[in-house]
């Protein structure tokens, strides 16, 4: 076991055991000398500070301030020592542990060394390939006419307007409706079952499957009696009991309408959105769509030398790193599931952590990639950067900047992670400016 010493140190032992290539354990011994020290100045501590019978404060022996207080003087002798001792130990070692040690076998006597193991996870040591010249396909950007059309042909829907019919108008399907209806199983009126003043687009299948079918064909003022099956896969459907069960709706269609497209001339290009013309109005929605797909070509290309790198480098990652990426997707996938007001029970976890992991595995590798390549290029992440991305945050979520700030201020690693995202991201964008670009065959 070697012996290691620096100023402010006395002589310790350490004995490095490598276990996997991702895992060390560390024995380490202090002094006896130095644990007798640190219970004397502890011991010296409490006196100062406790009040013994018989005794002014600060003058009782050492003797029974450690036998009245032996729990608590141990507990302050370890917090000082083992991570004094165990920070000195990596750093002469030259190793860089990715999560707190796991400290085990603690013996702790007055007049004895000190001596524990740590078990620490680190970051695996490996050759990549290199990331000069990866051959990664170009995608197109160049925009055609449907795609602007299309694009107009939104906007037109939006800009559009509602006018009634003239009484007697059959009704057809994109007519809409102003209908009341109320629901009925078994003589018995549904639960939510009841709408007044709603308003259907015929053949938007927006309402359960069969009853705009029956609204086809007659006319405001009507009233019509729809029967049909309650589906097993209805967005309102929170009662499983009902599935296929017959429902009788009782509708009675208030007002018919028809849709009014604007003209598609200069008036058109104002009213969305102060745009000088309809001509600069597709030369803006063609601009966007370009920006759009360069943004998504961008995102594109990451992935792909982003895999090539991965799929290129094998070394083993720690089973910490991916246990902690783990935790992170099924936390995101619990969340979105109560966004939708589905809890994922016990069974249903443990099946997404199987299909997760790979995936884990794989943004770990890519994590480690790019950090070797991130310190070989320099990159680092300057406040403005943080500062403008926090403001990003804050604008697609909608959310007061000060307020988010706060939020981010309060919660440990978020910030962490912001600057390892923008990292990445830099990384990613330098890997995939020096690619080699071939036509798409």
């Amino acid at each position: 076991m070697p012996y290691i010493k620096e100023k402010g140190f006395k002589l310790m032992k350490v004995d490095i055991q490598e276990t996997t290539p991702t895992q060390r354990i560390l024995k380490i011994e202090i002094p006896a000398e130095e644990v007798s020290q640190e219970f004397q100045r502890v011991s010296s501590d409490i006196n100062k500070r406790v009040r013994i019978p018989g005794f002014r404060p600060g003058k009782a022996p050492l003797g029974i301030i450690e036998k009245n207080y032996k729990s608590e003087i141990e507990e302050d002798v370890l917090k000082k020592l083992i991570p004094d001792y165990y920070r000195k130990a990596i750093k002469d070692a030259g190793i860089t542990p990715i999560d707190l040690p796991q400290v085990e076998n603690v013996n702790l006597n007055k007049d004895a060394p000190l001596t524990f193991t740590a078990k620490i996870e680190i970051r695996p040591k490996f050759d990549i390939m290199p990331y000069e010249s990866i051959e990664i396909e170009k995608k197109d950007v160049s925009i055609v006419k449907d795609e602007i059309d299309k694009v107009i042909e939104g906007l037109r829907n939006r800009l559009s307007t509602l006018e009634n019919y003239e009484d007697g108008h059959v009704i057809e399907g994109g007519d809409f409706v102003v209908i009341d209806s109320e629901g009925f199983i078994d003589g018995k009126p549904l639960e939510n079952g009841k709408v007044d003043g709603y308003l259907m687009e015929i053949g938007s299948k927006g309402f359960i499957q069969g009853f705009e079918e029956k609204i086809k064909g007659c006319k405001k003022g009507d009233s019509v009696e729809i029967k049909t099956n309650y589906p097993d896969t209805h967005q309102d459907n929170q009662n499983k009991e009902l599935s296929g069960k017959e429902v009788v709706f009782k509708v009675n269609i208030k007002e018919v309408k028809k849709k009014i497209l604007p003209n598609l001339d200069d008036e058109f290009a104002k009213d969305v959105g102060d745009i000088a013309n309809f001509d600069e109005l597709r030369k803006r929605i063609e601009e966007d769509l370009k920006a759009q797909k360069e943004a998504m070509n961008r995102e594109s290309y990451r992935k792909d030398v982003l895999k090539k790198l991965v799929d290129s480098t094998s070394f083993d990652v720690s089973p910490v790193m991916v246990e902690k990426e783990l935790r992170y997707m099924l936390y995101n996938a619990k969340q979105q599931g109560q966004q939708y007001g589905k809890a994922i029970s016990g069974d249903e976890e443990e099946k997404l952590k199987k299909e997760y992991e790979p995936i884990a595995i794989e943004r770990v590798k890519g994590f480690l990639i790019l950090d070797v390549i991130a310190e070989k290029e320099n990159i680092s992440v300057s406040n403005e950067e943080v500062e403008a991305e926090i403001r990003r945050m804050a604008a697609s979520m909608n959310q007061n900047i000060d307020e988010l700030k706060k939020y981010i201020k309060s919660k440990e690693g978020v910030i962490e992670n912001i600057i390892g995202r923008l990292r990445e991201d830099k990384t990613l964008d330098i890997i995939v400016s020096k690619a080699a670009f071939k036509e798409a065959a």
